[in-house]
């Protein structure tokens, strides 16, 4: 009943799939079984078996052997059971031959979808184990639709959900794009799965110093600690397993390109790279930046983990951060619950600035040629 042809189709299915076409065989019989169970009300039980050379199939009805048939279906004459088999006895199985010619139809029919529905199975659980082995890893696909602000991203074997929550924010994701994102999990089962990516992940940009920076792909420079305000800023904590090697330094690379890479891939977000042999006050002074503080600015309680962090008045905007994002990501890179305080010197300063100028002014309104007064346009801020 099944042709060379299709035991050939087999084998290429074996070839190209990965699917043994032993499997293939046995899917067969199974269905075969159904066919005649479904269509052939001779027994309620049957076995097939499928021939793996000549394509030839063979099914039997299975029935019990009984002095007095009361259910015909599954049941059947000792003395018709002995004809059958020699060594039959009462209420034991006997195989009895079914033409299976008259399902042949029918059950070519459902061998193809049956073998059809296999690769597919086997096809998603191929996918869901080779994104499954991607987990914790960079892949690069393409945004072919939206789902509100949910980019689905196309990676050729199968679709990616890219959430909005796992986007950087103002970031533009285009239609037909190419997008670079961090494998988070892959969710589901060998039958349905989802391949949930993120680019605001810590991971995300730990995978990427390890893609742009060789040391601490070998080993050599250690990403113990990323902590990130996606598109923002970011503070990455870095140790250095050779003493002759800086680990701030070999990740920034010559003249930033190293960095700058990463800078580039994460729209534009600010990377503060520290070293993790710091003692405490020069860590937190260290998380800090890019405000200007000296560890002799910084006091500790270290049985409460707290530190008390002294600034002049024009750097503790620098060191909050637009938001109070940087003290936020400080606290988080070094482990210690930071509190900032202006200095008492620097606001008498600051006052005391304040005077000089309002007399300068004061003077300048009634004309006192002793104190110039420029006639240049201010320069702008740096909006960078």
């Amino acid at each position: 009943m099944v042709s060379k042809e299709f035991l050939a189709a087999l084998e290429q299915i074996e070839y190209e799939k990965g699917i043994p076409k032993d499997e293939l065989i046995t899917l067969i019989e199974h269905a075969v079984e159904k066919c005649l169970l479904r269509h052939y009300p001779l027994a309620s039980r049957y076995r097939v078996k499928l021939n793996g050379e000549t394509g030839e199939v063979h099914a039997w009805g299975i029935k019990k052997a009984v002095e007095k048939v009361s259910n015909p279906r599954d049941e059947i004459l000792l003395s018709a059971a002995l004809a059958i088999d020699p060594k039959a006895k009462i209420d034991c199985d006997v195989e009895v031959t079914i033409d299976v010619g008259e399902i042949a139809r029918i059950a070519s029919q459902t061998i193809e979808k049956v073998i059809s529905q296999r690769i597919r199975e086997y096809e998603k659980s191929s996918v869901f184990k080779k994104y499954k082995k991607l987990e914790h890893k960079i892949i690069t696909g393409r945004i072919f639709r939206f789902i509100g602000r949910k980019a689905i991203v196309d990676l050729g074997d199968t679709e990616a959900v890219l959430p909005a929550c796992e986007q950087i924010p103002k970031q533009f994701l285009r239609l037909n794009s190419h997008v670079r994102a961090y494998v988070m999990e892959v969710v589901g089962d060998e039958r349905k799965n989802d391949v949930v990516l993120s680019r605001t992940h810590p991971d995300f940009l730990k995978v990427l110093l390890a893609e742009e920076v060789p040391e601490v792909k070998e080993g050599i420079v250690e990403v113990l600690k990323v902590v990130r305000s996606p598109g923002l800023r970011a503070k990455v904590l870095v140790k250095s397993n050779n003493d002759k090697i800086d680990p701030v330094g070999t990740c920034i690379g010559v003249r930033g390109n190293r960095i700058k890479q990463i800078i580039n891939e994460l729209a534009g977000e600010k990377i503060d790279l520290i070293a993790s042999d710091l003692k405490p006050k020069k860590l937190i002074a260290a998380s800090l930046s890019p405000a200007r503080v000296d560890e002799s600015q910084v006091s500790l309680n270290k049985k409460a983990m707290k530190a008390t962090v002294e600034v002049p008045s024009d750097q503790r905007a620098k060191v909050l951060g637009a938001d109070g994002i940087n003290i936020s990501l400080a606290c988080r890179i070094s482990g210690w619950d930071i509190d900032v305080v202006t200095t008492v010197s620097s606001e008498k300063g600051e006052a005391k600035a304040k005077e000089e100028n309002e007399t300068k002014e004061s003077k300048a309104d009634k004309g006192d040629e002793s104190i110039p007064t420029s006639g240049t346009e201010p320069v702008p801020e740096d909006k960078e």
